[in-house]
């Protein structure tokens, strides 16, 4: 039974910004006790789909105590599985622990969830096997998927999970919760409007990543310069320079931040290419317009791919050590053709 305390729908609520229809949905499923069992939560990377996960779990926990843990990823009936250290994909080995627990009553909450990041990484075997469970799922016992791209799951996995679609922001948006909600944007939007465009710009329609971009400081603008100091090496075709490169590697987000900033210049440099009349987003839209001119559209469109590729990689925390080695060789073929 829900906590009178807490008005069911307020956990979610205060976590999810936005995204008023789905807020409302949700919430209202779980107060007339129809949420589903097996639900696919959709969006980029960063768009709040384990934020979300976490607040449905926590609003149907049953007591405060265990929604606090959930939402602090700290709840013992809350699993939450990705691929393991090393690996890209999860495995059917990840489903049998799913089901060697999911018939064990839970011990602070009323409910147990597993919280499925990265489902698209399922291989097929693993998504066959988790059928059963989605089916016809254990009393009190909840299965969230986590995808960027529903389709990537099989047919027969969709079939029975219902969608939720998170928000994507546009610049405007993001720009009006930063000023509102961080004490540096709203300086940065009097002293320094055009750095603050540029945080909106490199955060992908995500509001987290652009409060992270911010808390982190003038390390985005250093890693900027870097990002434009690689394209100019691989648009010169110059390997020597690349075979030394200094990439980021202080920790896995910085050079998540790194390949996001790499990303949205080869966009701009597409979008130049293109001719069309666009907003260009990573900042220096002449040094972009330059570079565009020493490649072809195609090497453009394959680069961007292989930088994404990469991306989806260090989501899924493969070793950066393997990630920056792979690197090199795939950005050089990109740029080499």
């Amino acid at each position: 039974m829900a906590d009178a305390r807490r008005e069911v729908g307020s956990i979610i609520d205060s976590v999810i910004y936005k995204n008023d229809i789905l807020k409302r949905i949700v919430s209202d499923d779980i107060a007339c006790g129809r949420f589903v069992h097996s639900s696919i939560i959709e969006g980029p990377p960063k768009s709040g789909k384990l934020t979300l996960a976490r607040a449905i779990a926590a609003e149907l926990s049953g007591n405060e105590s265990a929604a606090d843990k959930i939402m602090r990823g700290i709840c013992a009936d809350v699993y939450e599985i990705a691929p393991k250290s090393g690996r890209k994909t999860i495995g059917i080995e990840a489903i049998r622990e799913i089901r060697a627990t999911a018939f064990i009553v839970p011990n602070d909450s009323d409910i147990k969830a597993y919280i499925i990041r990265y489902a698209d990484t399922m291989t097929v075997q693993a998504q066959n096997a988790i059928l059963k469970l989605l089916e016809e799922p254990p009393k009190n016992v909840y299965f969230m998927l986590l995808v960027e791209n529903a389709a990537s799951l099989l047919a027969t996995v969709r079939s029975r999970a219902p969608i939720l679609r998170m928000q994507v922001f546009t610049s405007e948006e993001i720009e009006q919760y930063l000023i509102a909600n961080s004490t540096r944007a709203l300086e940065m939007s009097r002293k320094s409007p055009d750095e603050l465009s540029h945080i909106v710009a490199r955060s992908g329609g995500s509001i987290g990543e652009a409060l992270r971009i911010i808390d982190e400081g003038d390390m985005s603008q250093t890693l900027a310069k870097q990002a434009v100091e690689l394209l100019t090496i691989l648009t010169d075709k110059d390997r020597a320079s690349l075979a030394v490169f200094p990439f980021p590697s202080k920790n896995r987000e910085e050079l998540s931040e790194f390949l996001s900033l790499v990303r949205t210049a080869i966009r701009d440099m597409t979008a130049s290419r293109s001719m069309a009349k666009c907003e260009m987003l990573f900042g220096d839209d002449a040094k972009m317009t330059e570079l565009s001119k020493k490649v072809g559209m195609t090497t453009l469109l394959k680069a961007e791919m292989t930088v994404s590729e990469l991306l989806a990689k260090l989501e899924r925390n493969l070793a950066i050590a393997n990630i920056k080695a792979e690197m090199v060789i795939l950005l050089w073929r990109a740029f080499a053709e």
